[in-house]
């Protein structure tokens, strides 16, 4: 005798209401642990980093006052291992001769009030390179330059500091003073203004007009170098005329 099929039990389900209170009460039984145990404040930057900011924001101060930006800048960093360890919300850094940019070998103090006082010293070995003006070759003495004399190199500065020149076009017609090895800084210091109209000489004097140009001799009352406006007489009528000179012994007017 078949004994007949029972219907299957239905299957027990929660509401769906009640599954969805699961991820609602998770999300609010965390946000009560987050205001009864609050996290951890994450620590603050070490004093080497400190440091390490405090120089950048120095170099960008220096750069700002030259009015040039960096190619690269190396900041190599010297503490006790003592600072490894420590924490500091309250870090001051000083220096000596404060106006002198932080370049070459710096010596640094560092002092801590929070959470705890300590002192301590720090030394920093800064390179900052920049586009300076060097000798494209041997420059002799007594040379007058002109642009195919110079060019532009990066250069480490932290050993130069003074005497910056990041412009050729500033230089030119300039007298080299004394010898400069190629590859070399170009500064003022090594050069003298050149004169190539000496006060006193007879120069060759063009005169300029529309369409059309004379020459006539004139007797430079001044000296002059290139590209400066001097004061001629001219040698045949003996008016005194301005000039510019654009070249030796030789000016350009527009004045009849």
């Amino acid at each position: 005798m078949n004994t007949p099929e029972l219907p299957p039990k239905a299957e027990v389900t929660l509401p769906q209401r009640k599954l969805a209170f699961f991820p609602a009460a998770c999300s609010i039984m965390a946000l009560l642990l987050l205001i009864v145990w609050p996290a951890q404040a994450l620590p603050g930057p070490t004093p080497e980093q400190q440091l390490k900011q405090h120089i950048q924001q120095e170099l960008q101060q220096y750069l700002r006052q030259l009015g040039v930006k960096a190619r690269q800048q190396e900041i190599q960093l010297n503490l006790p291992s003592a600072l490894s360890d420590n924490r500091c919300d309250k870090l001051d850094i000083s220096r000596r001769q404060q106006t002198e940019p932080p370049l070459g070998r710096v010596s640094y103090s560092l002092s801590c009030t929070s959470p705890q006082r300590w002192q301590s010293r720090a030394v920093a070995q800064v390179k900052l390179f920049l586009p300076l003006v060097v000798a494209s070759r041997t420059l002799e003495r007594d040379e007058v330059l002109t642009a195919d004399m110079l060019s532009l190199q990066d250069l480490d500065i932290s050993s130069i500091r003074h005497g910056l020149e990041f412009d050729a076009a500033t230089l030119l017609g300039m007298t080299v003073k004394r010898r400069i090895s190629a590859g070399s800084p170009v500064s003022r210091h090594l050069l003298q203004a050149a004169y190539l109209v000496q006060k006193g000489a007879q120069i060759t004097l063009q005169y300029r007009g529309d369409g059309f140009a004379v020459t006539t001799s004139a007797i430079a009352l001044s000296d002059g170098q290139l590209g400066e406006r001097i004061s001629v007489q001219n040698v045949s009528s003996g008016k005194v005329i301005d000039a510019i000179v654009t070249g030796e012994n030789n000016a350009e007017t527009t004045q009849k």
